[in-house]
């Protein structure tokens, strides 16, 4: 046992001492951000459809004034868009993925919104809120089946939440 010691730290003593440079993972900034899954007893096609219907009403490019949402990109399997704070001072992620749910028929959806910007982790509940508003505003949150399931681990700022769509 004490050989196969001596020769580990033979080993990693020759390794770490090559002229090759090791490379250092830098730790990324903190931002806010917020996870949640959707579940609803409708088609995927149908929930993507309609979100992405609401970010196309948001979308100030398109039209809308003082609205914050933009769209990046879609698939048949998820949307990217942007939120811009009104003031333009706040920008976040958001991220929306399709699964569908084979005993139901309906859709498993996982949506997430992060800060782009270096901020408090805890940013009361604005992640959230984008999502969340996004949905609302959609009238998803009626639709058959829906359950939303999210906590202060996934979604920092849940129970601050104060979201006004």
């Amino acid at each position: 046992m004490r050989t196969l010691l001596l020769a580990s730290a033979f080993i990693a003593a020759l390794v770490g001492s090559s002229a090759i440079p090791v490379p250092v993972p830098v730790p990324a900034p903190y931002h806010a951000f917020c996870r949640t899954l959707w579940l609803f007893a409708t088609p995927c096609a149908e929930v993507s459809a309609t979100i992405l219907g609401q970010i196309q009403a948001y979308d100030p490019l398109i039209g809308c004034e003082n609205c914050q949402y933009a769209l990046v990109s879609t698939t048949a399997r998820s949307i990217k868009a942007n939120h811009t704070s009104p003031d333009g001072l706040q920008a976040e992620d958001i991220t929306i993925t399709f699964n569908p749910t084979v005993m139901t028929a309906g859709c498993r959806v996982t949506a997430q919104s992060t800060s782009l910007g270096f901020t408090s982790l805890l940013d009361n509940g604005l992640n959230y809120c984008n999502l969340y508003n996004l949905l609302s505003a959609s009238g998803l949150t009626s639709s058959p089946g829906f359950m939303e399931m999210t906590n202060e681990w996934a979604c920092l700022g849940y129970g601050l939440a104060t979201c006004k769509a």
